[in-house]
């Protein structure tokens, strides 16, 4: 399967294609050319006219045209224009306009309220890498995202929160990851926390360890809620996931995600309840104890494979 993979520079786009691109490479021979995409809306638009136009001299076609963001879409459709019937054109996440001239459209199901066309592909969430791994019993993780405009995220109820669970669920060691979105004085705070049993690894700085190798391990894997990626990344392993709590700013496509995700009961949350002005306790939830693992990539996967073979 020869792939043409358009890139733009958001991590959280370039990881859900990546990990769906790894997913197809086991069932196909994958041969991949990644093409870099900058913003050029204007140049995008006069190049997707022409390619109406225009045949392609290329005798060795791609089997599939693929990315994800606003800055790979028209790339792709004027391509697949020159190429006319002999590849197929595939947007990951919602495109905002002539979603209809794709082949296929996959993209999560919380972007669509209003209905879709014949031409899409619902998933839950975002796509992540899925792991069958056993956990280790010693191990626990906490991921937090930052600023957003979701939840409100104030740094001294996530370190209460983070003493909290930590406190409840005893583990020889808990590593805790921020994002670049995470505010300044809660990395502070959470660099006084690290102790022999709690390492605090800081997205700014070179480590030894990766996120996704410690959500492949964690026997509990605590996270905030606003982040999908994050989300549905620790969801897409084993053992139990749990939400932070955070207030939310307004209900909107996000909010209603997470507590979908609640309501059935595949991750736990952590509830706060005001006693006094200033006192605050904590009760944690956990998920239902045969909570799913998802594996929305793998539904993507398959797919794409019946798409190349029509």
């Amino acid at each position: 399967m020869k792939i043409w993979w358009y890139k733009d520079k958001k991590i959280g786009h370039i990881k859900q294609v990546s990990v769906l691109i790894d997913e197809l490479k086991k069932d196909h021979n994958v041969s991949l050319r990644e093409i870099d995409c900058n913003k050029s809306t204007i140049l995008d638009c006069v190049r997707l006219f022409l390619s109406f136009f225009q045949n392609s001299s290329v005798n060795n076609y791609p089997d599939m045209l693929i990315g994800a963001g606003h800055d790979t879409y028209l790339k792709i459709l004027s391509d697949k224009n020159r190429f006319k019937d002999k590849t197929k054109s595939v947007a990951i996440l919602k495109p905002s306009i002539l979603r209809s001239n794709f082949d296929l459209v996959c993209a999560p199901e919380h972007d669509f309220e209003k209905g879709y066309e014949d031409n899409t592909f619902l998933f839950k969430g975002s796509l992540a890498k899925v792991s069958d791994n056993d956990a280790d019993a010693n191990i626990g993780l906490i991921a937090l995202g930052g600023l957003n405009n979701h939840y409100e995220f104030l740094s001294e109820d996530i370190i209460k929160q983070i003493e909290y669970i930590i406190n409840l669920k005893n583990r020889q060691k808990w590593y805790i990851f921020n994002s670049r979105r995470t505010p300044k004085n809660l990395n502070l705070k959470l660099n006084k926390l690290t102790n022999s049993s709690i390492e605090f690894i800081d997205c700014n700085n070179k480590n030894h360890l990766s996120l996704d190798d410690v959500l492949r391990k964690a026997s509990i894997k605590v996270v905030t809620p606003d982040s999908v990626n994050l989300v549905f990344e620790s969801l897409s392993s084993k053992s139990d996931t749990v939400l932070l709590h955070l207030d939310s700013k307004k209900e909107n496509k996000i909010t209603k995600l997470m507590s979908s995700l609640i309501s059935t009961g595949d991750i736990g949350y952590i509830k706060k309840d005001r006693v006094l002005d200033n006192l605050q306790t904590y009760k944690l939830t956990p998920p239902h104890p045969h909570h799913q693992i998802y594996a929305e990539v793998e539904k993507v996967a398959f797919k794409i494979s019946k798409l190349i073979k029509e």
